[in-house]
């Protein structure tokens, strides 16, 4: 019986490289990316990436023929996620920076995200080290309420 849209299971990239203080896809990689195989994705579909990581999800999409904009805070991620996309020889844009600032007003079909997301004491988010990949402020929201105030004017009608 031929695969559905709705029993389509996620296919993550193997053999990835991460360097020291990058996080490393887990458990709540592999929901986002099963979420992600239920997408009908084309070379026309524009995907991004906020907060790659080590690249992972961006790279199953671009796998699957989408094109992919990823980008992260973190130095290490980025180039991690670069040297993945090389090792992979999949096309991957990947930005240093602010997601916001670097998308430049471009709007996108999918925009994926597994933001920091685990309470911290502490007030301010972490500007570096492994706890950036976890850390999200009092509540574990500082990261995840930016992103989804900042969605609808990174999707195009009809994104997810």
């Amino acid at each position: 019986m031929p695969a559905t849209t709705a029993t389509r299971e996620s296919t993550l990239p193997t053999g990835l490289l991460a360097l020291p203080g990058v996080y490393r896809p887990q458990a709540d990689t592999r929901l986002l990316a099963d979420a992600l195989a239920m997408e009908d994705l084309h070379p026309v579909t524009e995907v991004l990436e906020i907060g790659t990581g080590t690249g992972v999800l961006a790279l199953s999409a671009a796998a699957r023929g989408a094109r992919v904009t990823a980008v992260d805070v973190s130095w290490r991620a980025v180039t991690t996620a670069r040297l993945n996309a090389l090792r992979q020889g999949l096309p991957l844009r990947v930005l240093h920076g602010d997601f916001a600032a670097g998308t430049n007003g471009r709007r996108y079909d999918i925009v994926l995200a597994n933001p920091p997301y685990v309470p911290s004491p502490e007030i301010a988010l972490p500007t570096g080290g492994p706890a950036r990949a976890w850390d999200a402020g009092p509540d574990g929201r500082l990261v995840i309420d930016r992103i989804c105030a900042s969605a609808p004017a990174l999707m195009r009608t009809g994104g997810v």
